[in-house]
């Protein structure tokens, strides 16, 4: 059991498909390409990695959810509930507690300690967890409106099939509210301003330190787009000569949603996730962006066919001049990350974004009000968002340290 991405009229489309790849169900290939249809390329990718994680759960235990709610059946509160159990593990986890040989008197002991020594290791995030409780219900009742909307069904059907759903619908809110319990340092960046200027130094198309054989130029723009802008991978992998403002300040990006688009030709489509902005980049950057336009970009013959910016430098695979996967902007960074001996990936830098617009704001004395309305245009947030309170927090915990200190400071002088 596996995923299947394609396309058909340039749609892209995900399907859960046996070992010879034909679809395990047809209820399981409807769910995912009806109710799921309107959501993003990316996220409906995930909602499928999801529901596969639930499918492969099941069948295991030879349990067949589609051939259960149609019989009325569901799933028993107990097999729930050992299901919730495994959505707390990661895959690979395996019980290796029987696997211990021989013991003295206290081997049942050891055995409980080791058990729950890798089961904290193994624990999944809490979005994770979050997203199979969830896949699971809203799967369940998807099911149930297919085989019993139209008709009547028992009450004892009815009942059982109401006090399960609510169950998960518990069990999925309590996740939502119980978020990770560990706490960073306030004063502790993302990524150090040590790594971060050296990143930008060896990057440098010229820098004897460039760790990439070729295609240094686009490489250079791709590091510096991010950092620069603050804008998601899958923004920046969409982004069109088009999108670029030369003219006027010279330093303009036009950053928006795009929806299905008939020239892109990738199997994972990019997209922007939040609302559209423009993002302010160097006017020097944007002058590479145009030579790399110029002088790189036009000697691929297949980069003519469409308008966006970053394409594939290597023939290996015949995808020359075609637009840049996502999975080839994470080997880039990857590469770089090797390079510097610090795990750097894209959307670590729109975190460093944020820390180096909170040093600016506060070294012009911009209005915290005002700096937060420029971070949520600035990100694509809207302004009803509760996404800036990440940053925010840090600051205030900063604040509160400093506060404390200089209360403490002033009642030692008293004593």
């Amino acid at each position: 059991m596996k995923l299947k991405r394609y396309q058909f009229n340039s749609l892209p489309f995900v399907s859960i498909v046996d070992d010879m790849g034909c679809p395990i169900d047809p209820y399981v290939s409807c769910y995912l390409n009806g109710p799921l249809s309107a959501k993003s390329a990316n996220t409906r990718l995930r909602y499928a990695n999801e529901l596969l994680f639930v499918l492969r759960y099941f069948s295991k235990r030879n349990i067949n959810l589609v051939e259960r709610v149609a019989s009325g059946e569901c799933i028993s509160q107990k097999e729930y509930m050992q299901f919730y159990d495994a959505c707390l593990l990661n895959n690979e986890y395996k019980d290796h507690a029987f696997e211990i040989k021989s013991f003295d008197l206290d081997s049942k002991y050891l055995r409980n300690i080791i058990v729950a020594n890798q089961k904290g290791i193994a624990r999944v995030a809490c979005e994770t967890l979050q997203g199979r409780v969830r896949r699971l219900r809203q799967f369940l009742v998807w099911l149930f409106e297919q085989f019993h909307e139209t008709q009547n069904v028992s009450e004892a059907v009815a009942d059982r099939y109401s006090r399960l759903v609510s169950k998960i619908k518990l069990d999925e809110e309590g996740v939502g509210r119980n978020r990770s319990q560990k706490i960073g340092q306030p004063d502790e960046s993302v990524i150090s301003d040590d790594v971060f200027m050296r990143m930008l130094e060896i990057v440098k198309p010229s820098s004897p330190n460039n760790p990439y054989k070729a295609s240094k130029i686009r490489n250079y723009l791709i590091v510096n787009l991010l950092a620069q802008s603050g804008i998601r991978r899958g923004a920046l992998a969409k982004l069109k000569i088009s999108d670029f403002n030369f003219f006027g300040t010279y330093d303009q990006v036009s950053i928006y949603r795009s929806g299905n688009d008939s020239t892109d030709t990738r199997a994972e489509k990019p997209n922007q996730k939040t609302k559209a902005h423009f993002a302010t980049i160097d006017p020097g950057l944007m002058m590479q962006v145009k030579f790399y336009i110029d002088q790189i970009r036009i000697l691929y013959p297949r980069a003519q066919f469409h308008d966006f910016l970053l394409i594939s430098e290597n023939d290996s695979k015949g995808t020359a001049g075609q637009p840049l996967s996502l999975k080839a902007i994470n080997a880039i960074f990857q590469k770089l990350s090797r390079t510097l001996k610090f795990n750097v990936h894209p959307h670590l830098l729109r975190h460093k974004w944020n820390e180096l617009l909170d040093k600016e704001g506060e070294r012009q004395g911009v209005d915290r009000a005002l700096l937060e309305d420029v971070r949520k245009y600035a990100m694509g947030w809207s302004q009803t968002s509760n996404m800036a309170v990440v940053y925010n927090e840090k600051r205030l915990a900063l604040k509160a340290r400093e506060l404390s200190s200089a209360y403490q400071r002033r009642v030692d002088k008293q004593k």
